[in-house]
């Protein structure tokens, strides 16, 4: 079975398990972890044996989200703006998202800890979420003058609560969440993954062609609502965004980081 640096893989009576792994930086989001999803997805999707993929973070978190180190490090090459490199690194996020929302396979997010940014879009793009009653989700990147990677919350939660969670940068504890709709089921922490699998194995027992069918028509009922065209949309607002942020913000952001460490920083906000 393929091995991956920033992901573990694990395929049990039908079902895949992909874990994000570098616990030590609460699971954030670097080039190569996308990289690494994307080929687990595939690995999952290719093979006949899978049924359904739960998708989860070793060590308490989900994800802190985006490597904030990594992308305010981004190497522009020479002959490339920096507003291009941006977009490459938000083309990446949007298509993991996507490959989750189209995968022929239902996927179940197995939330626990910390699921912000880049994660929490990922959390919004799979077919089904639980969470352990240690979870929370946002979007803190307006508070740096940044955008979200991709715009999937307003989907799922709705307009107004969208509009308030985006605007603040606020996140939201498990049981709000649920409460919300982003969440189908809050169990303790101990019992996330026995719950996730629970479900799982629920729809493994179904007709894998007839869980395909129907996740397919569902989606395509939000696509004709011009779901992907919004998400593209979204790129652009964020490119804008990159130009008209504070170069103070990015650069305080990035000390606090820098110095104190992803996890003092989340606090901080």
């Amino acid at each position: 079975m393929q091995e991956y640096q920033t992901v573990l893989y694990e395929v049990t009576n039908n079902i895949a398990t992909i874990s994000l792994n570098r616990p030590k930086k609460l699971n954030a989001v670097t080039e190569q972890m996308t990289a690494d999803i994307w080929e687990a997805l595939d690995q999952a999707e290719k093979d006949s044996n899978v049924r359904v993929v739960i998708l989860t973070g070793s060590g308490g978190n989900f994800s802190a989200g985006a490597d904030l180190k990594e992308s305010m490090d981004l190497p522009s090459p020479i002959g490339d703006e920096p507003s291009e490199v941006y977009r490459a690194q938000l083309e990446t996020f949007l298509r993991v998202g996507l490959k989750l929302w189209d995968l022929k396979k239902p996927v179940i997010a197995a939330v626990d800890g910390y699921a912000y940014g880049v994660a929490a879009d990922w959390v919004f793009s799979a077919d089904l979420a639980i969470a352990s009653d240690k979870a929370s989700i946002g979007e803190p990147e307006i508070r740096f003058g940044a955008a979200p990677a991709t715009l999937m919350m307003p989907w799922i939660v709705g307009l107004r609560k969208a509009k308030e969670l985006l605007y603040t940068g606020d996140s939201v504890d498990a049981e709000e969440a649920y409460r919300l709709g982003i969440f189908n089921k809050v169990v303790p922490q101990e019992q996330l993954m026995e719950e996730a699998i629970k479900m799982a194995e629920k729809m493994v027992s179904v007709p894998a062609s007839a869980l395909k069918i129907t996740k397919m028509t569902i989606n395509k009922t939000y696509e004709m609502m011009n779901l992907k065209q919004s998400l593209d949309y979204n790129i652009e607002t964020a490119i804008s965004m990159f130009f008209l942020s504070q170069e103070q913000e990015f650069a305080e952001a990035g000390r606090i980081i820098r110095e104190e460490g992803l996890s003092a920083f989340l606090k901080g906000k």
